[in-house]
């Protein structure tokens, strides 16, 4: 249970504050509780509900990095993709992806071929232990005629055929992230949402814990530490301005975007599709709740750290350029029903290249206060393991511990509605619908609707099941009326 009392969890002290509640926060959370530590995470809004949120949903093994031979990063990537589907099978699916080849580039037969078997090779391991349901197939070249059949629209045009390979996609990367965080909570973990970390209290040049404020009920509050892992994403750098000092290195903004489009799918794959122009990205598009989502485009930002949006000129090139690599798609810009964005790590200062690596900077290195690590991670897939990484840097004797199925499992106490599908939700009968709802608004921290509709479920996925949803919920749940607004539900 993810109990709200700031209160009460003000009395106790931690060996670890976490500040941050997205997938590294909560994956800290977890790691720390499996050492034996108790720990608290301290969340501003909701959890998960920024960069986290905005995820394109899919657990990336890493066959890009085979370009670079980054194997290191491959691996890393391919083992944190099997963690996930080991431990949430329900949550997770195989994603098969097509890439068409015309033979510019590296994206060539001749190349690809040896890449989805070098590919296959060096992830053997991918499927150890994971269910039947989410095992990753290997890799191969399809035909022209092979991949015309799978992709009707495809361009035909100097088609060499198509290379297909198959990641893993997130049913809904709000479940996962919650999952993880009831899992910490079950080993003893804490979690507060709504409550914003202020100031770092020290003594003597060592972390004592955090000045906070509950901002429902505007109360300060404190929280005794002496280790503090400031992981709150795009906001990771001015927090350790405030609590020590500026470290750039840390965090240079850079703007990622990906759209949800109510337009039926070209392919029941998800495809990887390019514009005819030189240097032009590579996107992304897979099916999701009868429409598509779409991206990730990344760009240069160099507005302050907030909530980031998207100019309208960048959205009508994102379409454009989809509809220049899929022709026959006749995408319009009116049928973009959401706008998926969020801040990331970029290489450099007014880079919109994305960081290849977690930044990690320990401050007593610098004659910061000591107990005090920030750190800022670049993807969904490898949250897991850079929580261990930074709780090694924080204590030697936190260093990693391997996961046991005898004495390692995530709760099991989910009720029977699919928490992924809007469709279920209002088709089900009320007293399911209640008995679920109530649940997860008792048990997960539930504040206001968005809470409920956005960040515990994927209902709120779609524009077309607002509406109903709202409404439906109003009818089960009235004092939800009565709660503090949500300025991101419609």
């Amino acid at each position: 249970m993810i109990e709200r009392n700031p209160a009460l969890f003000s009395r106790d002290s931690y060996d670890l504050l976490i500040i941050g509640g997205g997938i590294y926060g909560a994956c800290l959370s977890l790691e720390a509780s499996r050492r034996g530590l108790s720990s608290l995470v301290l969340e501003r809004d909701d959890f998960g509900g920024a960069t986290s949120w905005n995820s394109l949903r899919i657990l990336h093994g890493g066959l890009r990095y085979l370009q670079h031979l980054d194997l290191k990063r491959f691996r890393e990537s391919v083992a944190e993709r099997r963690w996930f589907s080991f431990w949430f099978p329900e949550l997770v699916r195989p994603l098969p992806c097509l890439m068409p080849l015309y033979g510019r580039g590296l994206k060539r037969k001749v190349l690809f071929g040896p890449a989805l078997r070098l590919n296959d090779f060096l992830s053997s391991r991918r499927n150890a232990g994971v269910s039947d349901a989410v095992r990753l197939p290997d890799g191969r070249i399809l035909s022209v005629r092979e991949t015309a059949g799978m992709f009707p629209l495809v361009k035909k045009e100097r088609l060499e055929g198509a290379a297909l390979w198959h990641d893993t996609v997130m049913l809904s990367p709000q479940r996962v992230l919650m999952e993880i965080l009831r899992w910490a909570c079950l080993l003893g973990g804490r979690a507060l949402n709504y409550v914003e970390a202020e100031k770092l209290l020290t003594q003597q040049g060592r972390v004592v814990g955090v000045g906070a404020r509950d901002r429902l009920t505007k109360d300060p509050i404190e929280f005794r530490a002496n280790t503090v892992i400031n992981c709150a994403g795009p906001w990771s750098r001015e927090l350790a301005a405030g609590f020590d000092r500026d470290v750039p290195s840390i965090f240079f903004p850079s703007l990622a975007f990906n759209v949800f489009v109510e337009h039926e799918p070209p392919c029941p794959l998800a495809l990887a599709v390019q514009p005819a122009r030189p240097g032009a990205p590579v996107y992304f598009m897979h099916p999701c709740q009868g429409g598509l989502f779409l991206g990730t485009v990344h760009a240069e930002w160099n507005k302050p750290v907030s909530a980031p949006d998207v100019e309208e000129s960048a959205l009508v090139h994102l379409i454009d350029d989809i509809n220049d690599a899929v022709p026959g798609l006749h995408l319009q810009r009116s049928e973009i029903g959401r706008v998926f964005a969020g801040l990331l790590p970029a290489a450099g200062a007014g880079s919109d290249k994305i960081s290849r690596r977690p930044a990690m900077h320990v401050h007593a290195s610098e004659g910061g206060p000591r107990g005090l690590i920030s750190i800022c991670g670049v993807k969904f897939t490898t949250a897991r393991l850079v929580a261990e990484l930074a709780l090694g840097a924080a204590n030697s004797s936190w260093r990693s511990i391997p996961y046991g199925p005898s004495t390692d499992r995530p709760p099991q106490s989910r009720g029977e509605l699919d928490l992924t599908s809007p469709e279920g939700f209002l088709s089900a009968s009320e007293a399911e619908t209640r008995k679920e709802t109530t649940r997860i608004v008792q048990s997960e921290a539930v504040t206001c609707m968005g809470d409920l509709i956005m960040r515990r479920t994927d209902w709120g996925l779609n524009p077309k099941h607002w509406q109903p949803l709202l409404q439906h919920v109003h009818r089960l749940h009235p004092e939800m009326a009565k709660a503090h607004a949500d300025p991101r539900v419609a």
